[in-house]
């Protein structure tokens, strides 16, 4: 895992997502991300947990509550994915969001790396901004 600290953006995965969500132009990779994640039965690996955590702050974006760490470029360009943080697809954020949290790889990493609390707080917080 290419991270360097425990926030949702802080590590290239999700980096590389939502730059290449605005580079498409497609709204329906984040309701399709989210999907993705709530529709898993496996233990999510760490990639797919980054994207899922990306999404969910797309989301949280796109209600007026970023993160003070999501990418300034793709900020200003969110109005171009013609997408609408609906009730509906807040509370999408929020199970794939609680998925993460319960069973993952990217929560065992973080545990190992003896950072699960900051991890687990920074999704807390994300919840939180979502539920609104």
């Amino acid at each position: 895992m290419g991270a360097w600290g425990t926030r949702n953006f802080e590590n290239d995965g999700s980096q590389d997502w939502v730059f290449d969500l605005i580079e498409n132009k497609d709204g329906g990779l984040v309701t399709d991300t989210l999907a993705r994640i709530i529709n898993n039965h496996e233990k999510l690996e760490v990639s797919d947990c980054e994207e899922g955590l990306a999404a969910a702050e797309t989301v949280a974006a796109l209600v007026g509550r970023p993160s003070e760490d999501y990418p300034e470029d793709p900020m200003e360009k969110l109005d171009i994915l013609n997408l609408i943080g609906t009730k509906a697809l807040r509370n999408q954020a929020i199970s794939a969001v609680n998925k993460i949290l319960n069973d993952s790889e990217m929560k065992k990493y973080w545990d190992e790396q003896g950072e699960l609390g900051s991890w687990q707080n920074v999704q807390a917080g994300l919840v939180k901004r979502l539920e609104i």
